[in-house]
């Protein structure tokens, strides 16, 4: 296998991958512009949503003793009380947010010092309800407070009393970039997993079967170029089209996180602190997936007949690939139990998450890189074994 040759075949791979406009479009510009688009449609609406509800709450009170505790909650600016004849079908159809139910004898109760009850009803499916029940319990909570302190005032004794221990929150990063920090933890291992197992497929798809169907995959093997470097120029195509995905993907996060109304807007900035070596060995880990996904794609793709047979073998690997990378989504990077860095595309999410949040244990490092290079020696010899067999190559 000569280098030079595997270089023309890399160029003019890489050439019939973007000469093509559509895979520049669905592979690149989509995953650069989904999400930040996302972000902000999702999280305009969201937040126009809470502020909808934070000036106006719409619930239904029923308290035919007129008690102080409904006079107190209709006396907020952003309560609106509406009278329901058919109360949950006014809760399920959202004409009102929640409906109170006082008891008769609830002043008399809070006089003597009794125990007191009310029944809140709302719809826990819908999130307007559960920002409008959050709300109103504040209320509550500070009526009740009101209470307890005046009890405390007639006895002269100290409101403090009830609050022996005051906590001072004191975090080792900064509050407003604590949930930011969380969320890129989560999002980033899962995004660029799932681009390294689904970026390499259009460009494998195509330079397999797609040229069966286009019949310039004979013509290619009669020339001097032998089988192993059209195999490595196939390849390393593959590869460098898997690699600029992740990056349009990482892209597209990063200004997904800066946009000012988006959903990521009220976490706060992030602070990472990642040096070189950080860097490094996170963008080694993509890049490695994305030579196994790309040679057992390839594989796959040479082996099929057509492109709907194709796409119909390549499923149940996405499918699989896609679930073992969502299996990390929510585990923290500070309690990863060793037997993870044991399992494929799980190990990769696992090792992300603890690089992005500055630990360093060698061990999982090593287990992890010994393991994808496990796996991208097998994907690459199977490529090799399936790509050498002309009953694989020229089935038809």
């Amino acid at each position: 296998m000569r280098n030079n040759i595997v270089l023309i075949v890399f160029k003019k791979e890489l050439l019939d991958i973007f000469r093509d406009r559509k895979t520049l479009i669905l592979s690149i510009l989509i995953p650069l512009i989904v999400l930040p688009a996302l972000s902000y449609f999702i999280g305009k609406a969201s937040n126009n949503d809470i502020k909808n509800v934070e000036k106006s709450i719409s619930i239904n009170i029923t308290d035919k003793s007129n008690s102080n505790l409904s006079k107190f909650i209709k006396a907020q600016k952003n309560i609106k009380i509406i009278n329901s004849k058919d109360v949950s079908n006014d809760i399920r159809t959202g004409k009102i947010l929640l409906s109170i139910t006082i008891p008769k004898d609830l002043d008399k109760n809070i006089a003597h010092e009794t125990d007191a009850k009310i029944t809140m009803d709302y719809d826990n499916s819908s999130t307007n309800a559960s920002t409008a029940v959050s709300i109103v319990k504040a209320y509550i909570d500070q009526y009740s407070k009101e209470i307890v302190s005046k009890r405390l005032s007639d006895r002269n004794i100290n409101a403090n009393i009830l609050n022996p221990i005051d906590i001072v929150e004191d975090t080792i990063d900064k509050k407003e970039s604590g949930v930011g920090k969380m969320m890129i933890v989560m999002l980033v291992p899962l995004l660029l997993i799932i681009y390294s197992i689904t970026g390499t497929m259009a460009a494998a798809t195509d330079l397999g079967v797609g040229e069966k169907e286009r019949g310039t995959l004979e013509p290619l093997l009669t020339t001097k170029a032998n089988r192993m470097s059209i195999l490595w120029g196939k390849l390393f195509a593959i590869a460098i089209m898997g690699i600029i995905i992740s990056l349009a993907s990482l892209s597209s996060l990063f200004i997904a996180m800066q946009q000012k109304n988006g959903i990521f807007s009220s976490t706060g900035k992030a602070d990472l602190n990642l040096n070189f070596a950080n860097i490094i060995l996170i963008m080694l880990i993509p890049i490695l997936l994305t030579m196994v996904f790309g040679a057992i794609q390839l594989s796959i793709s040479i082996y099929a007949k057509s492109f709907k047979e194709a796409q119909t073998y390549l499923s149940p690997v996405m499918i699989i690939g896609m679930i073992l990378a969502y299996l990390t989504m929510l585990k923290d990077a500070k309690s990863i139990e060793g037997y993870y860095f044991n399992i494929p595309i799980t190990n990769a999410s696992c090792l992300i998450k603890e690089l992005l949040v500055g630990i360093y244990n060698y061990n999982h490092i090593a287990i992890t890189f010994i393991w994808m290079i496990v796996y991208v020696v097998v994907a690459l010899l199977f490529a090799r074994y399936m790509f050498s067999r002309e009953d694989v190559v020229f089935r038809a």
